[in-house]
């Protein structure tokens, strides 16, 4: 965990072009265990101070995933494919995420679109938060990963920099098929100590099977962004 600049800058140029947010799609998983199961239901913006859900407890879906599965997806823009992303991603709330220290955790939907009209192997995916606020004390938050609508959830590591590497931590690697799309959910929690701060929340599709000295396709990946705010302790 440490503190640098170029939060966004690098991550195009080892991720799989990829859009959050759509049906989960089958495929090897190169980097964890797939994931499937129960999920756990969608939580608001207004944070609650309701005990958060063990880890790995069954649950049903996210009502909103049936709305969020429908939405279309983005279209590159001109600074996705100077960058040569190959995905696209839609996430849900756009406006961020507010959670509250001891509270139930928070769930993000993620969709990620194949752009392309080929296969892309081995997508895994890589959180990182960018962590503002005065003082360098940690964040304290906990993540997990599921497939949507209703797979296991599984512990995510979250990386706390300013800079950008989105192979580190990637896991939950799957094929996208050409044009196809992968819903993920997210579930924040904040520890009962978390000190209140907000920071940019990033997710990256990565390519884990893109190597710079041996390939004819050094394209990257994509990315999504959104708000994670830790209210201050009532």
């Amino acid at each position: 965990m440490y503190a640098g600049r170029g939060w966004a800058s690098t991550a195009v140029a080892v991720a799989g072009a990829v859009m959050l947010f759509a049906t989960a799609c089958e495929g090897p998983s190169a980097l964890a265990d797939g994931d499937k199961g129960k999920a756990s239901p969608g939580a608001s913006t207004q944070a609650t101070r309701t005990p958060a859900t063990p880890s790995g407890a069954k649950s049903s879906p996210n009502p909103d995933f049936a709305a969020f599965q429908a939405k279309p997806c983005p279209k590159l823009t001109n600074a996705d494919l100077t960058r040569g992303d190959l995905i696209t991603t839609v996430i849900d709330p756009r406006e961020g995420i507010t959670v509250l220290p001891g509270g139930e955790p928070q769930t993000v939907l993620v969709k990620l679109c194949n752009t392309t009209g080929k296969a892309l192997r081995y997508i895994a995916l890589s959180a990182q938060v960018e962590w503002n606020y005065a003082g360098e004390r940690e964040p304290r938050l906990t993540m997990e990963r599921r497939e949507a609508p209703d797979g296991d959830w599984h512990p995510d590591g979250l990386r706390v920099a300013n800079d950008d590497d989105p192979l580190t931590g990637a896991s939950g690697a799957r094929d996208l098929p050409a044009h196809g799309t992968r819903v993920v959910e997210y579930r924040i929690s904040a520890a009962e100590d978390a000190p209140a701060g907000q920071g940019r929340f990033g997710i990256h599709a990565v390519r884990t099977d893109w190597n710079p000295f041996y390939t004819d396709d050094p394209r990257g990946g994509g990315h999504g962004a959104f708000q994670l705010t830790i209210a201050p302790r009532e």
